[in-house]
Order: structure tokens, then sequence, then C-alpha cells
């Protein structure tokens, strides 16, 4: 029973060993690192009468140059971020979303990243309406 079970054992080990020098390193190629990127955000006024409209704008950039096409989210804070609007970048990485807050409100930009560029978000800016 003994030797049975020891070769049993033997077997399993000898069958683990066999598959894992089949399959090779989990990871021979590492993924390269993806490209540090960046978001600005800028709004057209601080403060606009209830039902004005103001425009949120920012540039989504990497290594200093612009990227372009790339899908941007306008998120809008109500208790938590929720994202609004969603819009492509210009050739340049510009990218602009018109909003009409009836009370004051909080919004940032989201770059949600993609296999080559990171995700980032820009800072928050308060679009402050008055009666």
């Amino acid at each position: 029973m003994r030797t049975s079970l020891a070769r049993t054992l033997a077997g399993v080990v000898f069958a683990a060993a066999m598959v894992l020098a089949l399959a090779g390193p989990a990871s021979a190629t590492p993924a390269p690192p993806r490209v540090h990127t960046t978001l600005s955000i800028v709004q057209s006024r601080n403060v606009i009468k209830a039902g004005q409209k103001d425009v949120i704008s920012g540039r989504l950039v990497a290594d200093r140059y612009g990227l372009a096409h790339k899908f941007v989210y306008l998120d809008r804070w109500f208790g938590k971020w929720v994202p609004v609007r969603v819009g492509l970048t210009g050739p340049h990485g510009w990218i602009s979303f018109r909003v009409w807050p009836h009370v004051t409100a909080h919004y940032k930009l989201v770059y949600r990243g993609n296999q080559q560029f990171a995700p980032t978000h820009s800072g928050v800016v308060t679009v402050k309406v008055v009666a």
C-alpha cells in the first residue's frame, strides 16, 4: 500500500512538472508599460445664471503631444462621479463640452486609457449658478 501511494504521488509530481515545462514561463514577454497621460480642464465662465451655457474644455496629452481621437468622459458630481457626456478628442487632443446647469455643479474630465496609454483624469472645476 505504501509503495503504491508513493508511486502515485511520484506520478502526479512528474505530470505537474511536465505540464509546467511544456507551458513555459508564465510571462515570457512582459507587456510594455503604458505611456503616462495628463488631462487638463478649464471652464469658460466661473459664474453663470440659471439656464445659461458654460463650456468645459481640456486637452489630453502624452509626452507633450496631444492625443487625437480618444474618448474622454465629462463626469459630474451627484454625490458620486457620474459620466454625463462622452466625446472624441480633436487632432491635437482638445475636447470641449457645453453644459447648462441649473444649480452649482462640479465637473471633471476622465480618460479611461487603453493598451498603449494610461488612464488619467483632470482636476475639478465648479460652475457656480446664481439666480
